[in-house]
C-alpha cells in the first residue's frame, strides 16, 4: 500500500471534511439572517401602509404626513440595502460550495479505498492525488468567505466541545470502519 499518499490524503479529507461542516454553518447563519431581513421589511411596509392610512382619515394633520415621509424614506433605504447585498445570493453560494465540498469528500474517499486495495500504482496514486488538488483549489478559490463564528460550529458539530487537532485520532474518526487500520 502508498502509505504516504495514504496519509496526505486522509489529513486532505480531514480539511474538506472541515471546511464543508464550516460552509453548513455559514448558511445557517446566512439563513437566519434572510429570514430577519424579510421580517423586518414586513414589518416595515406594514408601518409604512399603517401610517398611510392613517392619514386618510387624518389630512389636517400633518404628523402622519411626516411620519410616513419618514417610515417610506426608511423603506426605500431598506430596499436598497437588500439590492446592494443580496444576502440570499450568499445562501446559495455557500450550499453551492458545501454540496461542491461534498463531491470532493467523496472523491477522497474513494481514492483512499483504491490506495488500501492497491488498485493504482505509486504513480497513479500521485496523479489522482494531483487532480483532486486541482479541484479542490479551485473550489477554495470561488468559495464564499466564512468567519471564526462558523469555523467554531463547525469544529464544535464534528468534535463535541474539543478544538479540532488535525492529528491521527481525529482523522480516524472521518474514515469509514474498512479504512480506519
Amino acid at each position: 500500500m502508498d502509505n504516504n499518499n495514504f496519509e496526505i490524503i486522509k489529513q486532505a479529507l480531514g480539511n474538506v471534511i472541515y471546511t464543508q461542516k464550516t460552509h453548513e454553518m455559514a448558511i445557517t447563519r446566512k439563513s437566519n439572517y434572510v429570514t430577519c431581513i424579510k421580517w423586518l421589511n414586513i414589518i416595515l411596509v406594514g408601518i409604512v401602509f399603517f401610517v398611510l392610512f392613517l392619514q386618510i382619515f387624518n389630512q389636517d394633520d400633518k404628523d402622519y404626513l411626516y411620519a410616513g415621509i419618514f417610515f417610506t424614506v426608511i423603506e426605500a433605504l431598506f430596499l436598497i440595502f437588500q439590492l446592494s447585498f443580496n444576502p440570499e445570493k450568499e445562501v446559495l453560494e455557500h450550499r453551492n460550495t458545501a454540496n461542491r465540498l461534498w463531491l470532493m469528500r467523496e472523491k477522497h474517499l474513494n481514492l483512499l479505498t483504491d490506495i488500501k486495495n492497491e488498485i493504482f500504482d505509486f504513480n497513479q496514486n500521485a496523479i489522482k492525488r494531483d487532480e483532486l488538488t486541482n479541484e479542490l483549489n479551485e473550489i477554495y478559490k470561488n468559495a464564499p468567505r466564512t468567519n471564526s463564528d462558523d469555523y467554531e460550529k463547525a469544529s464544535k458539530a464534528l468534535n463535541g466541545n474539543q478544538k479540532p487537532k488535525a492529528d491521527e485520532d481525529e482523522m480516524i474518526n472521518f474514515l469509514p470502519k474498512n479504512l480506519q487500520s
